[in-house]
């Protein structure tokens, strides 16, 4: 748990008697490629770090997959809005690799908030996190163009370019897979030092 723990204490240092409530409160989960973190209709009373793997929640509509966004290495996981309004969830969440996470229930998660002002501090920046979050997605998807979206996404997300299938991107982009490709090649021929950021990248993907 390590990793769980410096990406805590980034957020706000914790004491030794914290660290071992934490320590205490999460338990080490695994999870198969294509296993379900939740699945449609079930409620999200869970929140995990992502210790190895990735994961995509998404909906359907129309019978596509509209890919809503990613967890991989170093974030935390859960359906949000299910979460804090313990409704049934509309947004399954999917591992897309062989996976390890730590999680905390709500219940052991509600505890350590009311018994460690460092855990006050922390479920407070994320919570403020997940929202600018929301809105930086939503925003992006209103007013970025499709070249944007893709440089941005290859900013913030370089791993998953060789990780996730391109439909998959292009549904996260909201973009087609043809959109997509042409948007691929565009941004590295008018940006050839973007190229050496991704070497790797296997040319028949672009």
């Amino acid at each position: 748990m390590q990793d769980l723990q410096a990406y805590l204490n980034k957020i706000s240092p914790l004491t030794k008697e914290d660290w071992n409530l934490t320590f205490q409160s999460f338990k080490e989960e695994k999870y198969k490629k294509g296993d379900y973190f939740i699945k449609e209709g079930g409620y999200s009373n869970k929140v995990s770090f992502v210790s190895k793997g990735l994961f995509i929640l998404y909906y359907l509509a129309e019978g596509q997959e509209k890919i809503m966004l990613f967890f991989a290495e170093g974030q935390f996981l859960t359906d949000y809005f299910g979460y804090l309004t313990q409704t049934p969830s509309i947004r399954p969440i999917e591992a897309l690799e062989d996976s390890v996470v730590y999680t905390i229930t709500r219940d052991k998660l509600n505890q350590l908030i009311k018994t460690s002002q460092t855990w006050s501090n922390i479920a407070r920046i994320m919570a403020e996190r997940a929202y600018i979050l929301a809105v930086q997605r939503a925003n992006r998807l209103l007013h970025d163009d499709f070249d944007t979206r893709f440089i941005t996404f290859m900013t913030e997300y370089p791993s998953l370019l060789l990780r996730v299938p391109q439909y998959m991107i292009a549904s996260y982009l909201d973009m087609t897979p043809e959109t997509l490709s042409r948007v691929k090649k565009r941004t590295f021929k008018n940006n050839p030092s973007l190229k050496s950021i991704h070497q790797g990248i296997d040319p028949h993907l672009l």
